[in-house]
């Protein structure tokens, strides 16, 4: 699950439809209003925060400021400050589907799962057509053990979103998690011909393969996680069993001993797990 969302064209229309009537000082709260969209637009964090704090500030009534300003929370990761942000835009203008959502994401961020189903779920009422609201509904459900609610939430949005690559990876989780390889697989290679090289969906995708003994096509897609992200000690577990598996016991000696040299130090255990296993790889 990402948080970001396509916000800034939207923030920028609706500085009418969520402000509600100005009182003294609007000119000037709409002036910050804008400076902070284009700032943030630029990706000037500091200056965009500044600008649509003095927004909020000058009218506390105007709902795009606070919505724009819990976006930009979150952006930085801070999730609990953008929620209250964004109920205060709620509160302002209760039929805007951008602040439920966006709520919900950040809940969900804070494992907060069943807040985040609850705004999730207003979202969608009051966009039919948004599917990342649905994609976060489907991970909140999940975590909260609704497995099969997830999937059928998330298969009835892929029929309409069938390129949507959160969505898709979203559900070909819930699949897996359910033990439906088959189908997972179709969902997560589907993610990877709208988006190639995702990296969640390299991860996930090759996990599954594995899942169903494919080790032959898990190896790839997980020498192509660890070329995009190094640090990934479980991938590199992962491989050296699937080599294992496979019978080339040079390649899962290393891709062990990797492991290990990752982890020693929060893994000490694991560490000595995998070594282990390399050791009794090299015995004759």
């Amino acid at each position: 699950m990402t948080f970001a969302r396509t916000v800034y064209a939207c923030l920028l229309a609706c500085s009418v439809c969520l402000a509600v009537a100005p009182a003294a000082r609007a000119d000037e709260a709409e002036g910050h209003y804008r400076m902070g969209l284009d700032h943030k637009k630029r990706g000037e964090t500091n200056e965009a925060m500044r600008e649509l704090r003095e927004a909020v500030r000058l009218r506390p009534d105007h709902a795009a400021a606070h919505l724009a300003l819990g976006s930009l929370l979150a952006d930085t990761g801070d999730y609990a400050a953008a929620i209250k942000c964004f109920e205060k835009a709620i509160e302002l203008s209760p039929n805007h589907a951008e602040s439920y959502a966006l709520a919900g994401a950040a809940l969900v961020h804070l494992k907060r799962y069943d807040d985040a189903v609850v705004r999730l779920r207003k979202a969608i009422e009051l966009d039919k057509d948004d599917s990342q609201s649905v994609a976060n509904l489907g991970a909140a459900l999940r975590q909260l053990g609704k497995n099969a609610e997830a999937i059928k939430v998330m298969q009835d949005a892929a029929e309409k979103h069938p390129h949507d690559v959160e969505l898709l990876n979203n559900l070909g989780v819930a699949l897996r998690k359910e033990r439906r390889y088959e189908e997972a697989i179709v969902y997560l290679q589907r993610g990877l011909e709208a988006k190639p090289g995702d990296l969640g969906l390299l991860r996930n995708l090759a996990i599954t393969m594995r899942g169903v003994q494919r080790f032959a096509d898990a190896i790839p897609l997980y020498r192509q996680v660890i070329d995009k992200d190094a640090s990934d000690a479980g991938s590199y577990y992962d491989l050296a069993n699937c080599y294992e598996k496979m019978g080339q016991t040079d390649e899962a000696v290393k891709a062990y001993d990797h492991y290990a040299v990752l982890v020693k130090d929060k893994d000490p255990k694991g560490a000595q797990r995998a070594q282990e296993r390399s050791s009794s790889l090299k015995k004759p």
